[in-house]
């Protein structure tokens, strides 16, 4: 039996009601960089009725850029969120048991909207709706929802030992733990978090292209894998890092039209985004070491340079390779 074959009986089983369960049509989908996302059309039949159902899969990776990858953990944090006015994707299935599809997987609704390249490029309404959500995702109760478990450490000592012992994990997997810039940098990181840092939720990837828009509303926050807890100024620091590894336009001190209208809509000023902007190079250095495999060192070379020019410019030619 092929996988769609057993994916349908899989929700045959799970919808009791249900004369039939028909895969239709399925297709990948573009978004998310680094998981898998495959769109499933299905038709229920049930007493003579036939029911158009979209879903979306999400099937676990055994490697890739962000490895060691874990729907479960995706599943975990998007049903919890179900319980606060973030938008997410209904998640309906977690299973995993690999022997249904060759992997674990989760399955989640199908919401419709309008996706936006990585980079914000002018102020307007969607970058200021983005903002403003991004500030309710840091305003969650995370410990009343459960998601306690996010943290590296159950009592971390600082919110940057909360994030930062995944991304460790991470390196030594790559084998770069002890490469010179990931160590000099992680041991910057330790020794000058900001005394002004807390705890909160993070959603980890705030680019544009993890909103889905219906006008200037946001209808969808998705991509959680990279989910955590750590100082809300870290998730506008990796999106500022980000401009570095691919061709953004780099502000001024870690700052970019995110944070500034992440700091009209709450109306707190934003210190030490430089700060988190290495924090978010630090990991951006991890996740192009994952590149290697896939794309050959070449790529993850010209990276690590961009990587130390962008710290030379924040703190000086110390960093310079």
């Amino acid at each position: 039996m092929e996988w769609r074959a057993r994916l349908a009986a899989y929700l045959a089983e799970r919808l009791p009601s249900a004369s039939a369960v028909e895969i239709v049509n399925l297709r990948g989908m573009p978004a998310g960089a680094s998981n898998d996302t495959v769109a499933v059309d299905l038709r229920v039949s049930t007493e003579g009725t036939a029911f158009d159902v979209e879903v979306v899969l999400r099937p676990e990776r055994p490697d890739g850029i962000l490895a060691p990858y874990d729907v479960h953990r995706q599943f975990r944090v998007m049903r919890a969120l179900q319980r606060t006015a973030i938008p997410v994707p209904g998640v309906a299935w977690y299973e995993p048991d690999p022997t249904v599809l060759g992997a674990p997987f989760f399955l989640m609704s199908r919401v419709r909207g309008e996706t936006l390249p990585l980079f914000w490029y002018a102020e307007g309404p969607r970058l200021r709706a983005a903002a403003a959500m991004l500030a309710s995702v840091h305003a969650i109760d995370w410990r009343e929802l459960g998601l306690a478990f996010l943290a590296a450490e159950p009592e971390p000592t600082s919110p940057l030992a909360a994030e930062a012992g995944a991304w460790r994990a991470r390196a030594e997997r790559l084998r770069i733990s002890r490469a010179p810039l990931v160590v000099t940098l992680g041991e910057w990181l330790r020794a000058n978090e900001p005394a002004d840092a807390r705890l909160a939720f993070l959603h980890g990837d705030p680019n544009p292209g993890n909103y889905l828009f219906a006008g200037d509303s946001v209808v969808a926050v998705l991509d959680w894998e990279l989910a955590a807890i750590g100082d809300p100024r870290s998730d506008l620091g990796f999106y500022a890092a980000l401009h570095t590894v691919f061709g953004g336009m780099s502000g001024s001190a870690g700052r970019t039209l995110l944070s500034d209208a992440y700091e009209a809509v709450t109306g707190r000023p934003q210190h030490n985004l430089d700060y988190y902007e290495a924090f978010g190079l630090y990991r951006m250095a991890i996740v192009t070491a994952g590149w290697a495999g896939r794309f050959g060192g070449a790529a993850t070379g010209y990276s690590m340079d961009a990587i130390a020019r962008r710290l030379a410019v924040l703190f000086g030619p110390r960093w310079e390779a």
